[in-house]
C-alpha cells in the first residue's frame, strides 16, 4: 500500500477562489455606489440638490449602464470567469471618470476607489495595471472637465477679477470675451491647484495599494505553505490513527469459535491518536490472556510506546506464561531505552477457560469490576498493585488470583474512564461507575460498553476529552470442555459418597491406573469428601465441586467449596507412635492424604476453599 501526500491547498486554486471573492467585493461597492447615484438623482428632482437634472439624467443612465448591470453580470456569474475582473473595473473606472468630468466640482480623488479594491486580489501586476488605468482616465477627465465640461467655470473664477459677474447666456467663450484672461496664468492655477495636489495623493494612495497587493500574496502563500504543512501533518496522524487501529481487535466477536465466552472493548483516543491500548490473545487452547493499558503522555509518543509495549506484552507472554515474569522481563525491555521517560500502567491477567481461574498481575493500573452471577452484583477486583511499567528496571511483579464462574463478567477500563471531568470539575469516579454497571448488568458486552461511553458523554457534556478512553469486558458463558479434564458437582453430604467414588473411579479406568493406585486415590478422594461435608457447611446444605485433570501420567482432583475457611495442611500431624486413645482427635485423614499422595496443596481464594492432591502413575 502506497500513500502519497497531496495538498489540497493548491496557489491556484486559492487565488481563483480569492479572485471570485474580490469580483464580489468590487460588485457589491458598484451597486452601492449606484444606489448612492440613485438617491443622489431623486433628491435632485425633489430640488434638495442644485445640480442640474440634465446632468443627474446623464449620469444615471450611465451609472445604470456602467455600474448596475456589471454588477447584477457578476453576481449572476458568482464572481467565476477570468475576464470578469477586467471588465468590472473598465467599467467602474469609465464611469467615475465621466463623473468627475460632468460635475461642476471635481471630484478626482474618487477614483481611487477602483484602486483600492484592486488591493484586494492579492496581485501586483493586477493593481499596477488599475492605477495605471486610473491615472490616464484621470489626467483626461480634468482636461475635459475644465475645458469642455462644468467644471472650466471655477478655473475662471480663480483668474478674474474680484467682484466680477460672469453671467453665461450662450457658450462661457461668449461669456468671457469681454473679460481680459490670462489663459497662461489659468493653465497654471489649473495645474497647481486641481491637478497637481490630487494626483500627488492619487499616486501615494496607489503605491500604497500595490505594496498592500504584495503583502497580500505574501501572506497568502505564508498561509498556504502552513496549511500545506498542516495538511501533511493531519494526513500522517490519520496515516497513524489507522495503524494504531489496525493493532487493536475492532471485529467482534473477537473469538467467534470459543463458546465459553464473549468479549468486546473500545478505545476512543482524546487525539488523532491516542496512549491506550488492549488486547486478548490465545497463550494456548485453554488459556486466554488480557490486557488493558495507559500510556503516560499523548499524541504520537506515546501512541509508539502502546504499540512497542502491546508487541512485546504478546510476544514474552508466548514464551513464558507466568504474568508476573512476563510483565517483569516486559518492564526491563523498556526501561533499557526509554529515552521518552513514558510509563505504562497495565492490568495483565491470564483466564484458564476449563475452570475459570485467573492468574493477573497489576502494574499500578485501576482495579478491574468483577460480575457475580451468585451475588448479582459487580465489586472492584482490589489487589496491591506493582510499580509501573518502564518506571524502574529489575522490578519484581506480584501475581494474583481470582475465580470466575459460568455467568460472571470481568470489566477492565483506563483512568479516562474515572477520571473524565464535567463543567463543574466533577469527576466520573469508581462508585458512578459501579453503580452503572449493577444498574445495567443484563446487558451484553458490547451494549454495556456503548452505553456506558453514553453516559460518560452525557456527564461530561461540552467539556473537553482530555484522556483516552478504553473499556473491556468479558463474559465467562461456560467452562471449556477438555477431554483430559472432568467436572462434576456434588451436594457436600457424606451419603453422596459413593457417586464421588464412582465417577472418579470412572475417569481413572479410563486411562488405564492400575487397581493399586486407583484404591489409593480413592482412599484421598472419601478422606477429603467426607471431611467437607463434615466441617465445611455448618448450618445449611453447600456444594462440593470435584474436578479431575489428567496431565503427563499425572491425575490431579480438586475439590472446592464455599464453606467455612479452613487449611487442613496448617494442622500438625497426628503422633502415629501412640494409641488411639492417647492421640488427638482429628488431622489423620489428611495425614493419610499426605503420605499417599504426591503432591497436596491447598488455597482459599475469593470465598472458596480449594484443595488439590496429585498422584503420578505409569
Amino acid at each position: 500500500m502506497y500513500y502519497v501526500f497531496r495538498s489540497v491547498f493548491v496557489s491556484e486554486d486559492l487565488f481563483k477562489e480569492n479572485e471570485e471573492h474580490a469580483n464580489i467585493v468590487t460588485a457589491s461597492t458598484m451597486l452601492n455606489i449606484f444606489w448612492l447615484c440613485a438617491i443622489t438623482w431623486l433628491l435632485t428632482y425633489l430640488n434638495v440638490f442644485k445640480v442640474g437634472m440634465s446632468v443627474m439624467n446623464s449620469l444615471g443612465i450611465r451609472s445604470l449602464i456602467f455600474l448596475a448591470i456589471p454588477a447584477v453580470i457578476c453576481y449572476a456569474k458568482k464572481g467565476k470567469g477570468a475576464w470578469l475582473k477586467h471588465f468590472l473595473f473598465i467599467c467602474f473606472t469609465v464611469l467615475l471618470a465621466m463623473a468627475d468630468s460632468l460635475l461642476k466640482y471635481n471630484v478626482t480623488l474618487v477614483m481611487v476607489i477602483p484602486v483600492i479594491l484592486s488591493a484586494r486580489y492579492y496581485n501586483k501586476n493586477f493593481t499596477i495595471g488599475i492605477a495605471f488605468l486610473t491615472t490616464i482616465l484621470f489626467v483626461l477627465s480634468t482636461f475635459m472637465s475644465v475645458n469642455i465640461g462644468q467644471q472650466d467655470i471655477n478655473t475662471y473664477n480663480l483668474i478674474v477679477p474680484n467682484n466680477t459677474t460672469i453671467t453665461i447666456y450662450g457658450t462661457l467663450r461668449d461669456a468671457i470675451s469681454n473679460i481680459q484672461v490670462d489663459e497662461g496664468l489659468r493653465l497654471k492655477n489649473i495645474f497647481i491647484h486641481f491637478f497637481l495636489p490630487k494626483f500627488f495623493i492619487f499616486n501615494i494612495i496607489s503605491f500604497a495599494c500595490v505594496q498592500i497587493a504584495r503583502s497580500g500574496k505574501n501572506m497568502v502563500d505564508k498561509q498556504k505553505e502552513i496549511t500545506e504543512k498542516g495538511k501533511r501533518i493531519s494526513t500522517e496522524l490519520n496515516l497513524a490513527s489507522a495503524i494504531q487501529k489496525s493493532m487493536l481487535i475492532s471485529d467482534f466477536p473477537a473469538f467467534p469459535e470459543r463458546n465459553e465466552i464473549d468479549i468486546y472493548a473500545s478505545m476512543t483516543p482524546a487525539k488523532e491518536v491516542g496512549g491506550d491500548f488492549y488486547d486478548m490473545f490465545f497463550v494456548d487452547e485453554n488459556h486466554l490472556a488480557i490486557c488493558v493499558a495507559d500510556v503516560s503522555g499523548k499524541g504520537i509518543p506515546a501512541s509508539l510506546v502502546m504499540m512497542i509495549s502491546k508487541i512485546l506484552i504478546k510476544n514474552v507472554t508466548m514464551i513464558d506464561a507466568e504474568v508476573d515474569k512476563a510483565l517483569g522481563r516486559v518492564n526491563n525491555m523498556l526501561c533499557d531505552d526509554n529515552k521518552l521517560e513514558l510509563f505504562i500502567t497495565c492490568w495483565f491477567g491470564i483466564i484458564d477457560l476449563r475452570t475459570g481461574s485467573i492468574e493477573f498481575a497489576n502494574a499500578g493500573h485501576n482495579p478491574p469490576l468483577i460480575y457475580s452471577s451468585k451475588l448479582g452484583r459487580f465489586e472492584y477486583l482490589k489487589s496491591k498493585p506493582n510499580i509501573v511499567l518502564a518506571g524502574m528496571n529489575g522490578v519484581k511483579y506480584v501475581k494474583y488470583d481470582a475465580q470466575i464462574e459460568p455467568g460472571d463478567k470481568l470489566f477492565l477500563y483506563t483512568d479516562g474512564v474515572t477520571e473524565a471531568t464535567n463543567s463543574s470539575n466533577e469527576l466520573y469516579g469508581e462508585q458512578r461507575l459501579k453503580d452503572f454497571l449493577n444498574k445495567n448488568k443484563n446487558l451484553d458486552v458490547k451494549n454495556t460498553i456503548i452505553t456506558l461511553k453514553q453516559d460518560i458523554d452525557r456527564f461530561v457534556g461540552n467539556s473537553e476529552q482530555y484522556d483516552d478512553i478504553t473499556m473491556l469486558e468479558l463474559l465467562y458463558k461456560e467452562r471449556k470442555t477438555d477431554e483430559n479434564v472432568f467436572r462434576k458437582d456434588f451436594i457436600a453430604d457424606e451419603n453422596n459418597l459413593p457417586e464421588v467414588q464412582f465417577f472418579a473411579k470412572t475417569v481413572f479406568e479410563k486411562y488405564g491406573l492400575d487397581d493399586a493406585t486407583i484404591r489409593k486415590i480413592e482412599l484421598a478422594v472419601e478422606e477429603i469428601f467426607v471431611n467437607v461435608s463434615h466441617y465445611a457447611y455448618t448450618d445449611n446444605e453447600g456444594r462440593c465441586s470435584v474436578i479431575i485433570k489428567n496431565e503427563e501420567n499425572a491425575m490431579t482432583i480438586t475439590f472446592i467449596d464455599n464453606g467455612v475457611k479452613f487449611n487442613p495442611l496448617e494442622k500438625s500431624d497426628p503422633d502415629i507412635s501412640v494409641s488411639s486413645e492417647e492421640r488427638e482427635i482429628g488431622g489423620l485423614g489428611i495425614f493419610i492424604t499426605k503420605k499417599i499422595m504426591d503432591e497436596v496443596l491447598y488455597k482459599y481464594q475469593d470465598g472458596y476453599n480449594m484443595l488439590t492432591i496429585k498422584k503420578t502413575y505409569k
